[in-house]
């Protein structure tokens, strides 16, 4: 009889509780958040398609030994839904010696031969000029609450398209990859953040080498109402 006694207690006061919270209003159970609306993230807040994009952008080539290649050029495109969409880009390097190459340059040796002095000189097929177009997938898209006081919209994309590198050796056609990340600042200003790897055949020592020329970029894009 106890234990029966025990558990008519325990279940009236599960009851008791079930019924006390069926009762109980949402601002109660949220106590003092309520005062503050609490948002959901639902469908995207900053619409894009078919809003021409332009903008500006300025970046570094990440995989160069011998060189010190910034990038800075212009890019134009569009959306034609808040998903897919495509772009051209523009881009210019400015090409200077890193430091190793520097001090490779300033060695000197003497042949076995005893004829002469020589100078170390590496092999570079310096980037000059950057032409792609590309198409772009945004499927990600999110929001960051940063201290409770600023939202800020972010999608997250991947890029794929096709180059022409302009090189010592000449112009060479590339595929290029990529992703990214764009962050908004209004309906129509956005600040990016993209990385992509250009994949093409070069010359090295005589022979036919693949070469990945990846690069990162910051840019800040305009989309027109």
């Amino acid at each position: 009889m106890r234990k029966l006694a025990l558990a008519i207690t325990a279940l009236a006061t599960c009851w008791t509780f079930a019924a006390h919270a069926m009762d109980l209003d949402p601002k109660d159970i949220r106590g003092s958040s309520s005062k503050e609306p609490v948002e959901v993230l639902q469908n995207r807040y900053f619409l894009k398609a078919f809003r021409p994009e332009f903008g500006l952008l300025g970046g570094v080539v990440l995989n160069e030994a011998y060189t010190n290649t910034q990038l800075a050029g212009l890019r134009g495109g569009m959306f034609i839904d808040e998903w897919i969409g495509f772009e051209l880009q523009y881009l210019r390097t400015r090409v200077r010696p890193s430091t190793d190459r520097t001090t490779l340059e300033q060695l000197k040796y003497r042949p076995l031969t005893g004829e002469g002095v020589t100078t170390v000189s590496p092999e570079v097929n310096a980037i000059h000029v950057i032409t792609e177009a590309n198409a772009v997938a945004a499927p990600l898209y999110g929001k960051i609450n940063i201290l409770n006081a600023w939202i800020v919209y972010t999608d997250i994309y991947a890029t794929a398209g096709l180059a022409n590198v302009m090189t010592d050796q000449g112009n060479k056609g590339a595929l290029s990859l990529g992703a990214g990340e764009r962050f908004y600042i209004g309906r129509s200003w956005s600040v990016r953040i993209d990385y992509r790897d250009r994949i093409y055949t070069e010359k090295r020592g005589g022979t036919s080498s693949r070469r990945h020329a990846q690069s990162v970029d910051f840019g800040l894009s305009y989309f027109f109402l």
